[in-house]
């Protein structure tokens, strides 16, 4: 008997013939086949009306169902109860301002959160389209700033200049008429019969039904979790694969009883409740054919999700200077956090601690420096901010920054995009708002003597994009600004003096939010959460 050896280009050929037997079968398609090609794409939409599992005056959670995979655009619907006063949510965040914290936790572990989340969204809202705000946020929740231009061919032509080829003015524009007898074509006076107002269904007006004995309700909004949450921005969660449970908690503002009110000409707010029974989340579940979601689940079965948190830093900056008398903040220097962190972006924004009930936009705005354009040509002056970074022992600009339109193209290169306002809105020059009352409140309400109803300089956002590339050091971001003057309040728009501006004080709150790179990774079903 002779024996025959194998030799190595054999052996590897016998061992690829073997792979290649017990090789599975090709989930590719025949396409040459003749019939139908095998194909599954359906994807299954379930919703679930979920109920808080704790709901008070002061806080609201909700807990998920591990099933499926959850549409970051599910809805929290939120409802006033009806106060029986005319009035409304603040016009730049709507619904949005009752939230003060934001919470996603799976198990023990916080995913994300956000505080004053309220104010982030006022920034937030700069970058929603005018026609989306117009056609569908007013009604959804309550954010109402829209614009369009305002011609003059009216009676008052003579006194303020007709338009011919261009605007005299730039205003709200919701899609809804003037009140009363108010002429559409003189939008160069603030007549009073010329309001504009909300729709009704956006007002806690006491309506009543038809047979007189029947209260309509509050007027009910939505906020989507994609907007509570950046995480759910870019990824959505796989519920089915978390073996823990998913936890959604909201911390409501205090100020959810000072709705701004309007239509009577008076700043005083009105108070309003929650209906408590309303409050509901829509949670919608997406499934995809059944081997497919198993599939994903076995060849995902160690997931790696990155995403952007926010971490709030504030300080106060007050003014004792009495109205008439301003004076600067002076170069200050906040250290806002971030040490030993990943940072992408920091947004600042400076708030009026006395102007609530007494704005358009409520406590939820961003102030720049007083401007005088009253005066001889020598006393006029636009008032500005000076800003700077200062991280890893070096500045963010060689120089200092004190050019609002700067200032502007810093948060374009932060976002990405132009925020929808107009210059008088954010750099406070100019005069290009209209005087019509909104609700009662007259539009470019802005003169130092406490008319600060309006939207002229309510809008002064800043962000700042940190380019390097770099993880903070252990000293952590310093900001630096200075603001050059600040505006002193004495009255308010209406004679109640427990409601002036100056009455509660000259006191401005800065607050910083700190974008920084955190990391989550699924594994066996379980959620950890670290910062890059």
């Amino acid at each position: 008997m002779s024996s025959y050896s194998t030799s190595a280009d054999q052996s590897a050929v016998m061992q690829s013939d073997a792979a290649a037997s017990t090789a599975p079968t090709s989930t590719v398609p025949d396409l040459v086949k003749i019939g139908s090609i095998p194909s599954n794409t359906a994807i299954d939409i379930e919703t679930d009306v979920l109920d808080p599992v704790v709901m008070n005056e002061s806080i609201c959670r909700f807990q998920l169902q591990n099933k499926g995979i959850l549409h970051s655009h599910s809805k929290i619907v939120l409802r006033m109860a009806n106060n029986g006063e005319k009035s409304y949510l603040p016009i730049g965040v709507g619904i949005h301002s009752l939230i003060q914290r934001c919470v996603l936790r799976i198990g023990t572990k916080t995913v994300s959160e956000i505080d004053d989340y309220n104010h982030y969204l006022g920034y937030k809202s700069l970058f929603m389209s005018n026609e989306h705000q117009k056609e569908r946020e007013q009604l959804t929740s309550g954010r109402a700033i829209s614009h369009g231009i305002y011609y003059n061919d009216g009676g008052n032509a003579s006194s303020v200049g007709q338009s011919n080829t261009s605007a005299s003015f730039v205003g709200l524009d919701l899609g809804y008429g003037y009140e009363k007898t108010g002429s559409k074509s003189s939008p160069g006076t603030s007549d009073s019969n010329a309001v504009l107002e909300l729709l009704p269904c956006q007002r806690t007006n006491g309506l009543v039904g038809p047979d007189a004995a029947t209260t309509f309700n509050g007027p009910e909004y939505q906020i989507a979790l994609a907007d509570l949450f950046p995480f759910l921005y870019t990824n959505q969660l796989p519920l089915y694969m978390i073996s823990e449970p998913v936890t959604i908690e909201l911390t409501f503002s205090e100020r959810k009883f000072r709705l701004s009110a309007g239509g009577t000409g008076s700043a005083v707010g009105a108070s309003a409740n929650l209906d408590l029974t309303a409050t509901q989340l829509i949670a919608d579940y997406q499934y995809f054919p059944q081997e497919i979601m198993e599939s994903y689940a076995r060849e995902n079965a160690d997931m790696t999700f990155t995403y952007v948190d926010y971490r709030l830093a504030k300080r106060n900056v007050v003014q004792k200077n009495a109205s008439g008398s301003e004076i600067g903040s002076g170069q200050q220097i906040m250290n806002i956090g971030a040490a030993g962190r990943i940072c992408s972006k920091v947004v600042t924004m400076l708030s009026n601690d006395g102007i609530d009930e007494v704005s358009l936009v409520n406590n939820f705005h961003s102030m720049g420096a007083m401007r005088e354009v009253n005066g001889t040509d020598a006393q006029n002056y636009n008032g500005k901010l000076t800003a700077n970074i200062k991280y890893n022992n070096q500045f963010l600009y060689p120089v200092d920054i004190d050019n609002s339109a700067r200032l502007f193209n810093a948060v374009v290169s932060a976002e990405g995009m132009v925020p929808f306002v107009v210059r008088e809105e954010y750099g406070y020059e100019g005069k290009q708002i209209s005087p019509i009352d909104f609700e009662g409140l007259a539009q470019n309400g802005v003169d130092h003597q406490g008319n600060a109803y309006g939207l002229p300089n309510k809008f002064f956002y800043q962000a700042y994009h940190l380019n390097r590339n770099e993880r903070v050091n252990s000293r952590g971001l310093e900001y630096y600004f200075d603001y050059d003057k600040l505006q002193n309040y004495s009255t308010a728009k209406d004679s109640d003096a427990a409601n002036a501006v100056g009455a509660k004080g000259n006191s401005y709150t800065l607050r910083t939010y700190v974008e920084l790179m955190k990391v989550a990774t699924l594994k066996n079903g379980m959620i950890e959460t670290f910062f890059a």
